[in-house]
């Protein structure tokens, strides 16, 4: 009888244990992810990625495939705001659209993860193609970027 009482209070418990450390273990791999992405970006280090035309979309690939998101869908928004030169700004932004794993609880920001890193640009001479944003996920928008 006693642990017909306790069980759901316990599954509650432990499930809602896991999704919360789903949700943390994203954050911290959308924190780290976007900035190794800037990182490689900064020093013109575009690693090859499939299906990716030019080195902008090399390094939005890139930063996707750093964060590699466990509970939900990832977008990325790559840009140069002050153009490419040495010591201008590289931005790059990303979003994991997270459902928590399981959706038991509520998540902190509606599940959705957001990150953005600046760093200076070390290299001269433009990467191919045109900075690119993914589109945000439905009621986002990239205005914090």
């Amino acid at each position: 009888m006693e642990f017909a009482l306790v069980t759901p209070i316990l599954f509650l418990l432990v499930f809602g244990i896991i999704q919360y450390g789903l949700y943390f273990y994203d954050a911290t791999g959308t924190r780290n992810g976007v900035r190794e992405a800037a990182r490689q970006g900064v020093v013109k280090n575009f690693p090859a990625c499939t299906g990716a035309a030019n080195d902008w979309a090399k390094l939005k690939c890139n930063t996707k495939s750093q964060i590699d998101a466990v509970t939900g869908d990832t977008y990325v928004k790559v840009s140069a705001p002050d153009g490419w030169a040495k010591g201008k700004r590289l931005v790059v932004c990303a979003m994991v659209d997270s459902e928590g794993g399981m959706g038991l609880l509520p998540m902190p920001n509606d599940g959705v993860i957001r990150s953005k890193t600046q760093m200076s640009i070390e290299v001269d001479g433009a990467p191919s193609g045109s900075a690119s944003a993914d589109t945000a996920p439905t009621g986002q928008d990239w205005s914090w970027c």
